[in-house]
């Protein structure tokens, strides 16, 4: 009864947000922001900026040890994410689902839960602001925007990007954690006369 409950009201808030919750500006940009990752500017010039600005705030060595562990807990997370837990449920997406009109303003496949871009941002949000806690805020910020696109665009439910941040932020703070660790580790090393 309460799964009932729950689903419906998934459902509800699904369009209230992708129908009626709507605007030209916001048909042109939730498109655009939610594949962003998938252009030559992201692939160009963010994530050698992210990389950069990583060994700028912590110096070349621990820069890169930041920039793989962050890789690596979204790639992590993100297989977790599609072999886990989309082939797991195997939940439709909002498109696929009958008897659900929805405006589907963005391309997808494969199942619905959980919402793999807002687990990566997520992750990357956590990871990072735990790491950096001045980027907490705009990275969460980045997140959310995502997270909601996804919904806007008619791809994903919201509890699908609610499971995906939550998938997302543990492992984005187990990684933080495991690389606080390493960076304390080079500290002593370095602190120890040779």
């Amino acid at each position: 009864m309460m799964l009932d409950f729950l689903l419906s009201l998934d459902k509800s808030l699904l369009v209230l947000i992708n129908s009626q919750w709507t605007a030209s500006w916001a048909d042109h940009f939730f498109p655009f922001i939610t594949d962003l990752h998938k252009t030559s500017f992201f692939k160009t010039v963010l994530v050698p900026l992210v990389l950069g600005l990583f060994i700028w705030r912590r110096g070349l060595k621990k820069g890169l040890v930041i920039f793989f562990l962050c890789v690596a807990a979204i790639g992590l997370s993100d297989v977790v994410g599609n072999k886990a837990f989309k082939k797991t449920v195997q939940r439709p997406r909002p498109g696929d689902t009958p008897g659900l009109h929805v405006i589907v303003r963005a391309p997808y496949g494969g199942y619905s839960f959980v919402s793999n871009h807002s687990t990566n941002m997520f992750c990357f949000a956590a990871f990072t602001g735990l790491i950096f806690p001045a980027a907490a805020v705009p990275t969460f910020a980045l997140a959310l925007v995502i997270g909601y696109s996804r919904i806007y665009n008619g791809v994903h439910f919201p509890t699908d990007v609610l499971g995906g941040a939550l998938l997302g932020m543990a492992f984005g703070i187990l990684f933080a954690f495991l690389c606080q660790k390493i960076l304390a580790k080079m500290d002593e090393k370095k602190a120890v006369p040779s």
